[in-house]
């Protein structure tokens, strides 16, 4: 039963049209002139007094209502799109993308001199592009800014580091991917990887990425890059890459960084019928007093993995091969493209 205040207001604001004001309150008209013949108009409270006219505090209903469409229409594309990230790949000839595991630049166990000895490798070499796989400073946050108290670099010399790191290094960065320590800053806007990539047009994504080289020759690379993939095993390092392959969409490569430890493996399904590398990078971070704390002895090498794309191979195998030591994929790379 509508009340008096009910039967007011919707009159107020249907300026005295009974039937609008019955839709209004979602009532038959009937119903509604029924309420409205009870109420003593002429003895309405301050019946003298003209109320202001309020603008209302915000654009209509409807109107938010179509802009959230359009806005969800927006990022439902940009979602399609970034299913699958096409590179339109214009050189003939092989090239080849270093994986350049967790930098962890201003860490004081950052490996610096192997670290630039990798970006002169990776920028001297033709044909020869990178991609980060993430972690690109500690970034402590939360209880773990402690730690920031034992760090020889504060946060805005970790941001000039990045910033030689992705622009002044000389290195032909094709993705960024922005690991947990990077995504710790939750505001993009604050993150240095998010905008020195827009300033250089490098395509960033947030912990993972699924890549498709098409060549000239019209075939095309698959390549599912993440921070980590889920899955562990104290007898595979590579078993979270493991379970994409089988589980999940095919790729010619899996490849993550994450745990700081390396791992290469090559493998034909058969019951799938296609072959894949599974790969982890190891990163930089050399000198890890947590990973020493929980017993993890520290691997040499595979900080940065090399894989090199060859269209014209004869078969699956030789397609994509892979590298731990970027010297010799840079070397193999320059080998097949002189041949």
């Amino acid at each position: 039963m509508l009340d008096e205040a009910q039967v007011r207001y919707a009159i107020s604001e249907t300026n005295g049209n009974k039937s609008a004001a019955a839709r209004l309150l979602g009532v038959p008209r009937g119903t509604f002139r029924k309420a409205y013949a009870r109420i003593d108009w002429d003895s309405a409270p301050l019946k003298n007094i003209e109320f202001p006219q309020l603008p209302d505090d915000d654009i209509p209903t409807t109107e938010i209502i179509e802009q959230m469409a359009r806005r969800f229409e927006k990022r439902q594309k940009a979602y399609r799109a970034r299913q699958w990230m096409t590179y339109k790949v214009k050189d003939k000839k092989p090239i080849g993308i270093a994986w350049v595991g967790d930098p962890h630049v201003d860490s004081n166990g950052c490996n610096w001199s192997l670290l630039k000895d990798h970006c002169k490798v990776m920028a001297d070499t033709p044909g020869l592009y990178a991609a980060s796989i993430g972690d690109h400073t500690d970034n402590w946050v939360g209880r773990l800014t402690r730690l920031y108290s034992a760090s020889e670099q504060s946060r805005s010399t970790a941001v000039r580091l990045v910033e030689w790191l992705l622009r002044d290094s000389g290195v032909k960065w094709m993705l960024l991917l922005r690991g947990n320590h990077d995504m710790w800053t939750n505001n993009k806007s604050d993150d240095p990887v998010h905008w020195i990539a827009k300033g250089i047009g490098v395509p960033t994504e947030d912990w993972a990425a699924r890549i498709s080289l098409e060549f000239p020759n019209g075939r095309a690379a698959k390549v599912h890059a993440a921070h980590n993939f889920k899955g562990h095993s104290m007898w595979n390092s590579l078993h979270g890459h493991q379970k994409q392959a089988h589980m999940k969409e095919e790729a010619h490569l899996y490849v993550a960084g994450h745990t700081h430890n390396w791992a290469l493996h090559q493998e034909e399904s058969a019951s799938r019928e296609f072959t894949y590398w599974l790969a982890r990078c190891r990163g930089y971070k050399f000198l890890d007093e947590y990973a020493d704390v929980l017993g993890h002895s520290p691997q040499e090498g595979g900080a940065t993995i090399c894989s090199i794309f060859n269209p014209d191979a004869v078969n699956d195998s030789g397609f994509v091969q892979c590298f731990a030591d970027v010297e010799q994929g840079a070397d193999y790379l320059t080998w097949l493209r002189s041949h």
